[in-house]
């Protein structure tokens, strides 16, 4: 939770938060603005290069250390991305932490072997109603 809301601070009263919001809204703008655009691709591929790490440490505390151990978690990380909308850093968030309960809560009731049916199944409830994911914006298409 530290890390979540860090990374929510970082990006709402930092410059550089602040840069990396505008260059994901509209790069070319942003450009145009002065903001040192490649400096904060950068920035964002070294934050989510040492998140990774961090997560993989973590991950790796309560599991077996493998080559392939994360495979696992991508089709619920994809989840918990589509979930809280796409283009959301706090939709991607919102969406993991719901993904995650879920699927740990599920094991209260289901063998553990379901534990990722649940939490995707719980995506597609989600979806049927606000396709658009918790946080993301309605865009129409075309």
């Amino acid at each position: 939770m530290l890390v979540l809301l860090g990374i929510a601070a970082l990006l709402q009263k930092t410059r550089i938060g602040t840069a990396v919001r505008a260059v994901s809204a509209n790069r070319d703008l942003a450009e145009a603005s002065g903001i040192d655009v490649q400096r904060v691709v950068l920035f964002v591929w070294m934050l989510a290069g040492g998140l990774a790490a961090l997560g993989g440490v973590f991950f790796g505390l309560v599991e077996i250390v493998t080559w392939d151990m994360g495979f696992k978690l991508l089709l619920l990380m994809f989840a918990g991305i589509i979930l809280g909308g796409l283009g959301s850093a706090y939709g991607a968030m919102a969406g993991s932490l719901v993904i995650g309960i879920v699927a740990q809560m599920s094991t209260l009731w289901f063998p553990v072997d379901l534990q990722y049916a649940w939490a995707l199944l719980v995506l597609i409830l989600v979806l049927l109603v606000r396709p658009q994911g918790i946080l993301g914006r309605a865009e129409r298409v075309g």
